[in-house]
């Protein structure tokens, strides 16, 4: 397999593993909307089921109320969450009178207070995944066109790759958008960026959740060139990677994404 003509990169369970941050950052603003802090001696069992069910999350505001969720079931109900967390995550926001805008806004500030108050410390609760950063070092000083893709604010994303050493042109981060915007239309505006093919052929995409991309394929068909890659070593429960099978999405291990390009796992485009 050659390389591709456009790689894209999801960063949260793909390129940066910031579940430390997460927590506390969801802590800190469910405290901040509500007025009402969670108790501190429920941290550590809060922490470890928010990292376990972490897969479920798609956006930003989802995390921001996890811990507090969980506080209200025993452990014995996560694996509910896990099967019916769309359901579930609506009827606790519905009960509570909350908005997701108003749980972004919250984890968004106090993402910048800390950052302001503590850089140091915020940088330090991530951890680029093994080898990442000097791959992506590797693939730019090759002139590889990357960009990555995250559903948390753009500056953000750019202090971790700066801290990182990672010298990822600005203008290929791209971060959350308002109103928010499927990552297959930003892939295709990438590629009518690059004059390539608009069937996605020459275009690798490597997300670390399922649904998305199974969203991309049931909503973007006429992508159907496009090679997808689930990055097994982000946050996904295990059963998705056996359900990658008839997918036309393939399993890709860390050994392997940091290894040279074309010899990346061999993935069939979707059938038509």
């Amino acid at each position: 397999m050659t390389a591709p003509a456009l790689l894209v990169l999801d960063f949260d369970g793909v390129v940066c593993d910031g579940m430390q941050e997460f927590f506390e950052s969801s802590w800190r603003a469910w405290a901040r909307t509500t007025g009402n802090a969670l108790p501190a001696a429920h941290r550590p069992q809060l922490s470890e089921r928010f990292a376990n069910l972490r897969p479920v999350v798609e956006s930003g505001w989802e995390m921001a109320m996890l811990p507090a969720l969980l506080e209200t079931r025993t452990p014995a109900y996560d694996h509910e969450l896990e099967e019916n967390w769309p359901k579930i995550r609506d009827a606790f926001l519905k009960d509570h009178g909350l908005a997701a805008t108003a749980l972004a806004t919250a984890l968004d500030t106090s993402r910048d207070e800390w950052t302001t108050a503590d850089a140091t410390g915020w940088l330090a609760s991530h951890r680029f995944y093994p080898g990442i950063a000097d791959w992506l070092r590797n693939l730019l000083a090759a002139n590889q066109l990357v960009y990555v893709l995250s559903t948390k604010e753009k500056r953000f994303v750019d202090l971790l790759l700066h801290w990182q050493r990672v010298p990822l042109p600005p203008n290929q981060t791209i971060g959350k958008a308002t109103p928010r915007r499927a990552k297959w239309t930003v892939i295709e505006e990438l590629i009518e960026r690059h004059d390539l093919p608009t069937d996605g052929e020459g275009v690798w995409f490597v997300e670390d959740r399922l649904e998305t991309l199974r969203e991309l394929r049931k909503d973007a068909p006429h992508l159907s060139k496009m090679r997808l890659f689930l990055a097994t070593w982000g946050y996904v429960f295990p059963r998705d990677i056996t359900k990658t099978r008839g997918e036309s999405v393939t399993p890709l291990k860390l050994s392997e994404a940091t290894a040279p390009l074309d010899t990346w796992p061999r993935s069939a485009p979707h059938a038509k």
